[in-house]
């Protein structure tokens, strides 16, 4: 049976991404195996560090912190799923680096989705459409997906609900720094009634631009379809773009604001949409 410990002792490690975490499960089979290996064999994974390599040889005496993150998942009823389990998320098995371990509270089913995004400084504006648009979406029968950032991420969740609709939040932080955000605090029992929450990252691990950056991948992923509102001026929206069309996903902008990445958006084939009836 495997030792779950090992795969968050093996995922705490400084430097080891998913890319370095699936060498390292194609040569041993089971992440505990990484921690009885000698030096001179982890010396021989590409991609790996000689910090990293020192950690492993140490980190035996971090299981006791594991332990308790493991207890407080267990107490939260977040599920601990493995890329090696049954019932991983077919969808992230599309990625051409797939999180190997993924922290989960409640089940994702494979209901058509609309990845909601744009800027957290987002406009009024951009933020009124958001939930607009993941209102109307939520009564054909999608689930709405974002990054559970403030502005357009947060409204297009507030609108998905407030519609009696269900979301998907993907974090971009560890499981356990989850919060209800102040800007959903009015739905709060209802969100967390009608929410999934997905964090591929160390429960513990705090925010970082890399992480947002990572956890586009995945909100593209879930999703059937892209829907930019308010792209705002910084590059986190079209790189979840540019996954989406490495993923072959649809992508709609909504033309109603004027953004500075909207230009680069719609070059990546994105489709300039006024109504949700565009995207049905």
């Amino acid at each position: 049976m495997t030792d779950l410990r090992y795969w968050l002792l093996l995922q705490s490690i400084e430097g080891i991404g998913p890319k370095t975490f699936k060498l390292m499960l194609d040569k041993y089979g089971d992440p505990k195996l990484a921690f009885e290996a000698a030096i001179s064999d982890l010396q021989s994974i590409p991609r790996i560090s000689q910090k990293s390599i020192e950690q492993i040889q140490t980190a035996g005496k971090n299981l006791d912190k594991i332990d308790k993150i493991m207890d407080d998942l267990k107490q939260r009823q977040i599920q601990i799923i493995t890329i090696q389990d049954e019932n991983y998320p077919q969808r992230l098995n599309q990625l051409s680096n797939p999180p190997p371990i993924i922290y989960l509270w409640k089940n994702i089913n494979q209901e058509k989705s609309v990845a909601i995004i744009g800027t957290r400084e987002a406009s009024i504006e951009g933020k009124e459409k958001a939930f607009a648009f993941a209102g109307a979406l939520v009564k054909q029968g999608y689930v709405i997906v974002s990054g559970y950032a403030k502005g357009i991420d947060t409204s297009a969740h507030l609108g998905a609900i407030k519609s009696q609709g269900k979301t998907i939040a993907v974090l971009p932080t560890g499981i356990l720094k989850f919060a209800v955000s102040e800007e959903l605090s009015e739905v709060s029992e209802q969100f967390l009634d009608n929410a999934v929450i997905l964090s591929e990252f160390f429960p513990l691990s705090e925010w970082s631009v890399g992480n947002a950056l990572m956890r586009n991948r995945i909100t593209s992923v879930l999703s059937d379809k892209i829907l930019v509102i308010d792209a705002g001026e910084s590059g986190g929206t079209f790189n979840t773009c540019e996954y989406a069309k490495e993923q072959s996903k649809p992508i709609f902008i909504y033309n109603g604001i004027q953004s500075a990445m909207d230009s680069k958006i719609i070059e990546l084939g994105a489709q300039s949409i006024k109504n949700p009836e565009e995207i049905f």
